[in-house]
């Protein structure tokens, strides 16, 4: 939902005026930084050992934004139409973060904005895991009000909603919306789905503050409110680097538009709080995959889809596929297995497979695919792509990042880094 890249800066605000469900982008200067003192709390969690985050963590107790740490707003996306994101709706005083929503009708806005304006808070680095807590009150209107996690690439965007309310959108006033969605990755192009969930506290989220938190793992993701466990669920797929968000959204078709004599409206966050587990098992896949391709025939590419073929020895072809927009800038990646007769001799419900490639210089790098057998898939005999993982063989150390490249079958480069 949200942009990341500047490739995929259009595509995102063509989207913006489309809803998806629980899903997630004096005015303070860029220039500013708070001159209060980090605080260091302790982990309210009993289980595990803890370590602070400072760089995700804020009391806002300062006179403005921390621009050491966020965004006065959303740089990739302008907000979900017809509400405008606004610097100016972002403020820090009284202790806490307030992000407005409000009536206002400004000259010259991009197509598709009008009426109303809103505000978003962007961290400037990503994280991956940890426990993230915050304590908030949802705004009284119909914008929404929400605390999550994204980011999108060419080759893998995801969000975890911790959570989206509609303060006084009627039957939400109670409701904590919560999910996560996988929008593409490298063997899904262009197949977003979700996990979502709700919970009904007892009394409306936006009278009075709660405490919301997040614990995100390589094995499961944890929902809490008020310190209670709210909803749980496997992590399959949330492993990518994500930014910290807060926003406020108009949501025509799920909480309605607010009502103007509702505004202006704001929702407030007294504090941010984030910590690592220090005594979790060591984090020994990459944080990220990213492909490149600097070859002529990829200069040449505007608007088109060019795939390049790459040897995987007896085991077939590994296919590295790429949209190109405009400007000859890769916008999405996703990988394939050509090997009709493999996928013609299985059977069963889901398959595994491992291809190795070596680089120019001899490297090993695998790629693990899993699919699974669907009656909707048309391709590789019935079997969907679920996932893929990439590895570098031996491990680089963690912190380092390896770039290899392969020629594919065209004698065009195709560069691969991983991110340790």
């Amino acid at each position: 939902m949200k942009a990341i890249l500047p490739s995929l800066s259009l595509f995102l605000l063509l989207a913006a005026g489309c809803h998806v469900p629980a899903a997630k982008s004096p005015a303070p200067k860029e220039g500013a930084m708070s001159t209060q003192p980090a605080k260091s709390h302790p982990c309210p969690l009993t289980h595990g050992q803890w370590a602070p985050l400072p760089e995700m963590a804020d009391e806002f107790e300062g006179a403005a934004l921390d621009a050491s740490k966020w965004h006065p707003t959303n740089p990739g996306w302008l907000g979900r139409q017809p509400g405008l994101f606004r610097a100016e709706n972002v403020t820090v005083s009284d202790g806490s973060l307030h992000i407005a929503m409000k009536r206002e009708d400004l000259p010259n806005l991009p197509k598709g904005y009008h009426t109303y304006t809103c505000g978003a808070v962007k961290s400037k680095t990503t994280v991956r895991y940890g426990y993230f807590e915050v304590k908030a009150r949802a705004m009284k209107s119909r914008g929404s009000s929400a605390f999550w996690f994204y980011e999108g690439t060419p080759e893998i965007w995801t969000e975890i909603d911790v959570f989206e309310i509609g303060g006084s959108a009627p039957g939400h006033e109670k409701a904590v919306h919560m999910n996560a969605h996988v929008f593409h990755t490298l063997v899904n192009p262009d197949r977003h789905w979700s996990r979502g969930g709700d919970w009904q506290a007892p009394a409306p989220l936006a009278d009075g503050f709660h405490v919301y938190g997040l614990e995100w793992s390589r094995e499961k993701l944890v929902y809490y409110f008020d310190g209670a466990v709210v909803r749980e669920m496997p992590n399959t797929h949330w492993h990518q680097p994500l930014t910290l968000n807060f926003d406020s959204e108009t949501m025509p078709e799920w909480f309605g538009l607010p009502d103007v004599a509702t505004l202006p409206s704001a929702f407030s966050v007294e504090y941010v709080r984030a910590w690592k587990r220090a005594d979790a098992p060591p984090d020994d896949t990459p944080k990220s995959v990213t492909f490149a391709f600097p070859g002529e025939k990829a200069k040449a590419a505007k608007n088109q889809t060019v795939t390049f073929r790459l040897n995987a020895g007896d085991e077939g072809k590994l296919l590295a596929i790429a949209q190109f927009d405009g400007a000859g800038a890769n916008t999405l990646v996703h990988l394939d297995y050509d090997s009709p007769a493999f996928f013609a001799a299985q059977s069963s419900p889901q398959i595994q497979h491992t291809l190795t490639l070596h680089d120019t210089k001899g490297r090993e790098m695998t790629f693990a695919f899993t699919w699974t057998k669907s009656k909707d898939e048309k391709q590789r005999n019935g079997y969907r792509s679920e996932d893929v993982l990439v590895a570098l063989k031996p491990q680089p150390p963690a912190g380092s990042s390896e770039a290899c490249e392969f020629l594919s079958d065209e004698g065009e480069p195709v560069r691969v880094t991983l991110e340790y």
